[in-house]
């Protein structure tokens, strides 16, 4: 059967189509897709994190209760699970040490939860912030996005409600998160901060986030400072490298090799390239996915320097593969139908 893909997909529960974690088998050679294997039913697991141990995952369910699991979806098992403290959990940020997980809930809360022995059990505190931004429609309030671990000491949160990154202190040894930031970064009015990706080696890293209702990148340094990291100043860039189709929403963005990033445009509904000098990330070839609404991709390396891209087309109901080579030009290309794929991720066997 080769490797497995874990999909994420909303299911009727938030309005979607699919069954819950769906099994695609990869070709660990060509990259190419071979379709779905099997099927673990649950509500709405719209992003998925590893949990570190063979064939187990966390999965957060955008409900109106939130919830986060642990879960071996090969054999449709449920190690463990737990509130999240808010509505619409939509992103895993998972600790270096494997037994913390931080859940942004897109209706205004981060859930942090224990995981000892990397299984998701108790709801051990929320983290919530004041605020609004300039667009009434999607900013009338804190509306975390995602939640990540920059290292053990540090967490990100990028609220695209209230125009804002802040970072939080972590306690590796009590598994506990600092309750206020320790910094507060404003981002451009109406950014609208959503994914995080980090580039560069140690002393010279940077912090690359999608503005989702500007359509920006924006780059940010991450600075060794007494008492933790920080960010420094950031540089907004298009996320678009071609002329702009309105509207277009940045989701995704990951690291495609080193000193490129990749980044989700949906409207325009393609794939762009970003080259990362001197830490700051610029848009520079736009891949046509032909395919709608790219939520998520997720990028592994392949024989020969291919860049094996794997794409979740919500509203195609696909998840769409891409081999790319060393000069971006598509190679090959498949496909799997998936209903509502919202993420995907490789299922460590």
């Amino acid at each position: 059967m080769g490797e497995l893909l874990a999909v994420g997909c909303w299911t009727a529960a938030t309005g979607g189509r699919g069954s819950g974690v769906v099994l695609l088998a990869r070709d660990p050679a060509t990259g190419r897709l071979r379709g779905p294997v099997a099927t673990d039913p649950c509500d709405s697991p719209s992003f998925l994190a590893a949990a570190g141990a063979p064939g187990v995952l966390h999965a957060a369910h955008e409900l109106d209760d939130g919830v986060v699991s642990t879960r071996r979806p090969g054999g449709r098992e449920v190690l463990g699970r737990a509130p999240t403290g808010g509505a619409a959990p939509c992103h895993v940020g998972v600790h270096p040490g494997g037994e913390l997980l931080a859940v942004a809930d897109y209706g205004g809360a981060v859930g942090i939860v224990d995981a000892p022995g990397g299984i998701a059990r108790d709801l051990v505190q929320v983290l919530t912030a004041p605020g609004s931004g300039p667009r009434a429609d999607r900013q009338e309030s804190s509306h975390p996005h995602s939640a990540t671990f920059l290292d053990a000491g540090t967490l990100l949160v990028a609220d695209l409600g209230t125009d804002e990154l802040r970072l939080h202190g972590v306690d590796p040894a009590t598994r506990r998160v600092g309750p206020r930031p320790v910094q507060v970064v404003r981002t451009p009015p109406g950014c609208g901060p959503r994914h995080v990706a980090v580039t560069g080696a140690p002393g010279s890293r940077a912090v690359h986030v999608t503005g989702e209702l500007d359509a920006t990148v924006l780059s940010l340094p991450l600075l060794d400072a007494p008492g933790g990291a920080r960010l420094g100043a950031p540089v907004a860039h298009p996320a678009l490298a071609g002329a702009a189709q309105p509207p277009v929403h940045p989701g995704e963005v990951a690291v495609l090799a080193p000193g490129r990033l990749v980044v989700t445009n949906r409207g325009a509904d393609v794939l762009t390239v970003h080259e990362v000098v001197g830490g700051t990330a610029r848009p520079v070839h736009d891949v046509p996915l032909g395919a709608r609404n790219p939520r998520h991709v997720r990028v592994l390396a392949g024989p020969g320097g291919r860049a094996h891209l794997y794409v979740s087309a919500q509203d195609s109901d696909a998840v769409v593969h891409l081999a790319l080579d060393a000069d971006l030009a598509v190679v090959d290309r498949s496909s799997a139908e998936v209903a509502s794929p919202t993420c995907v991720l490789p299922l460590a066997e």
